[in-house]
């Protein structure tokens, strides 16, 4: 295959993932302009070719609906932390019940679980605090839960269950 095959096949499987970058460059610059998309997707192009070498496993998004939804429902889950969190800074008497539990993962590929926690931590009142060694499981600290149970499948139920979806995780075997 020669350099140029190369060049146009590498292209060809990262449109996707460039006009996003693009986007969002035009974002971040709060211009949107067809001159800022193509500097963003120029960038883009760079960083992608730049940090090939280090993504180990390939991970693609099957269906994107699915990846809008589990955004969304990102988004939703935030909004209402940063009430439930403000509420209980705001308020004069403050009467928290924090927990430090461990959340069995299903995901078994580095890049969901990655994915997995951040959103965790990104939610604010929810912090990872580790990985268990085998990948089985994250730490996680919650500012204030009535039932760790209920915070824990609630946490299965709104990110891990969709990002197994989004990302085509297959479940853990047992062995």
């Amino acid at each position: 295959m020669t350099t140029a095959q190369v060049f146009w096949q590498w292209w060809r499987l990262r449109f996707r993932s460039l006009v996003a970058l693009g986007l969002l460059w035009c974002l971040l610059n709060n211009k949107l302009s067809l001159s800022e998309f193509a500097l963003g997707v120029l960038f883009g192009a760079f960083v992608l070719w730049l940090t090939r070498g280090f993504r180990q496993e390939r991970i693609w998004l099957e269906q994107e609906w699915k990846a809008f939804s589990l955004l969304f429902e990102f988004l939703k889950q935030m909004v209402i932390a940063n009430f439930q969190v403000a509420r209980i800074v705001l308020s004069p008497k403050i009467s928290l019940r924090p927990a430090l539990f461990v959340l069995p993962l299903e995901l078994d590929n580095d890049v969901a679980i990655t994915a997995l926690g951040n959103m965790i931590t990104l939610t604010p009142g929810t912090l990872t605090i580790d990985v268990a060694p085998d990948r089985s499981a994250l730490f996680v600290h919650c500012i204030h839960t009535e039932d760790v149970d209920a915070t824990r499948n609630g946490i299965k139920e709104s990110f891990e269950r969709p990002l197994k979806e989004v990302l085509k995780c297959s479940p853990k075997r047992v062995s």
